[in-house]
């Protein structure tokens, strides 16, 4: 029984190491010449929730479904939420990284408990960012601005990820952008990665309609 104890207790490791990463994660967040943003990024399988401070006083609060390709902005003040498609697929991937090179340092670091390599993206346009990657800690989505009235696009470093990879700390050139500073490995509960029940969906097809 002990012998047959012990295989099992082998057998199972694996695979509970392999089990996708949920919790919730605490990074702060600079855009380009701008202060530092303190924003809570919780991740259950697939599916990601991200809170931050509004323009307002309020907390801006989006949610990506990465399987269903999609995108929720709540506003709480409205009781709605806007809904919008991913435009991202394969092609898309592949043509960020044709526009960047990445280099793979070798170099490592540890950083909230987590080990990541330094990979070094450089941008066509001269830009280049210190990109410290992990593995493990499940799906990553960090928009930045659109044009106006475009939708949101990601960082160009964001293609040094890699499959699976996790930005632990992001530098440009002196700049911090980006830096993780704690991990919580926890349950999440689903309800935080849908809209309030009391919330309305926009009709942005009905708004663009009405549009004199």
């Amino acid at each position: 029984m002990l012998r047959h104890a012990l295989l099992l207790a082998v057998v199972a490791t694996p695979l509970a190491a392999q089990a996708p990463f949920e919790g919730a994660i605490a990074m702060s967040v600079a855009a380009d010449g701008g202060k530092s943003t303190d924003v809570k990024y919780l991740v259950k399988g697939t599916k990601i929730r991200m809170e931050m401070p509004g323009t307002r006083g309020d907390t801006m609060v989006m949610i990506f479904d990465m399987a269903e390709k999609k995108m929720l902005m709540l506003m709480s003040a409205q009781k709605m939420y806007m809904e919008q498609e991913l435009r991202v697929n394969a092609a898309d991937a592949a043509g960020k990284a044709s526009e960047a090179k990445i280099k793979h340092t070798g170099t490592t670091e540890t950083i909230a408990g987590y080990k990541c390599e330094h990979v070094l993206v450089a941008a066509d346009d001269g830009s280049s960012s210190d990109v410290c990657v992990a593995k493990g800690l499940g799906a990553f989505r960090m928009p930045s601005g659109g044009g106006r009235g475009g939708p949101p696009k990601d960082p160009d470093w964001q293609s040094g990820l890699g499959e699976g990879g996790f930005p632990l700390k992001v530098q440009k050139g002196e700049k911090v952008t980006m830096e993780v500073k704690s991990v919580d490995k926890k349950k999440l509960d689903a309800a935080l990665f849908a809209p309030p029940s009391d919330f309305s969906k926009m009709d942005m097809g009905g708004m663009m309609r009405r549009r004199p």
